[in-house]
C-alpha cells in the first residue's frame, strides 16, 4: 500500500479514537486495531502519541483551509467583507469541529498549546494559505501600505482567540460574531494620526 495512504488510514483511525476516548488515553493499541494495522506500523508511519496529535492538527487545519478556499474565492474585491466572512466562517467551523471541541472540553491542556506556545507552524501555514486571497482582495493602494501576510497572521490570531477564549461579547451567534469582527476592523482601519499633530501634542 502507498505510504501516504497508510498514514491517512492511521490518522482517520486516530481521529475516531480521540473523539471516542479523549486525548489523554493511551491510544496506539486502539488506533492500530481500528486501522487494521500493527502497533509498530503506527509508530513507523506517524510516530508516538505527540506526533500523532501534531499530524492530526496539521491535517485538520489543512483540510479547513481547503474548505475555506471557495468561501474566499467567492468574494468580490472587498477586503473588509472578505476578512469578516473568513473570520466568521472559520470560527463557526471550529465550533462545530468534533475533534477540536472534544479537546477543548475534555483535555484543554493538550489542545491549547497548539493555539499558544506551539502555534507558530500553524500561524505560518495559515499565513501562507490566506495571503494569496488577501492579495487578491487588496487594492494596489492598500498593497503599498500593508502586508497581506501580516493581515493573514492577524486573522489567524483573531480566529484562535475567538475559538479558545470566552469574552463579554456573545460570539456564539453568527450575527453577534459578525458585528464583533466588524467592530475590530473599524478600530484597525482608523487612520494613523497626522505626525505633525502628534509632534504638536508632545
Amino acid at each position: 500500500m502507498d505510504p501516504d495512504a497508510i498514514r491517512e488510514q492511521i490518522l482517520d483511525a486516530a481521529k475516531e479514537c480521540v473523539i471516542e476516548l479523549g486525548f489523554t488515553s493511551r491510544l496506539h493499541a486502539a488506533i492500530a486495531q481500528r486501522a487494521g494495522l500493527s502497533r509498530p506500523t503506527v509508530y513507523k508511519y506517524v510516530g508516538d502519541q505527540d506526533a500523532i496529535f501534531g499530524a492530526l492538527f496539521q491535517r485538520e487545519i489543512t483540510q479547513f483551509f481547503v474548505v475555506l478556499d471557495p468561501v474566499l474565492r467567492g468574494q468580490e474585491r472587498d477586503l473588509r467583507v472578505g476578512f469578516v466572512d473568513a473570520i466568521v466562517f472559520a470560527v463557526q467551523y471550529a465550533r462545530a469541529h468534533p475533534l477540536l471541541q472534544k479537546g477543548l472540553r475534555d483535555d484543554p491542556q493538550v489542545v491549547l498549546p497548539w493555539f499558544t506556545v506551539q502555534a507558530k507552524p500553524f500561524v505560518e501555514l495559515g499565513a501562507n494559505l490566506l495571503t494569496p486571497h488577501f492579495q487578491r482582495l487588496f487594492t494596489p493602494e492598500q498593497l503599498a501600505e500593508v502586508s497581506p501576510k501580516a493581515i493573514s497572521e492577524w486573522a489567524f490570531r483573531i480566529i484562535g482567540s475567538l475559538i479558545v477564549t470566552e469574552g463579554i461579547v456573545d460570539t456564539a451567534k453568527e450575527q453577534s460574531l459578525r458585528e464583533f469582527v466588524s467592530s475590530l476592523l473599524s478600530i484597525a482601519f482608523i487612520p494613523a494620526p497626522d505626525p505633525e499633530l502628534v509632534r504638536g501634542a508632545g
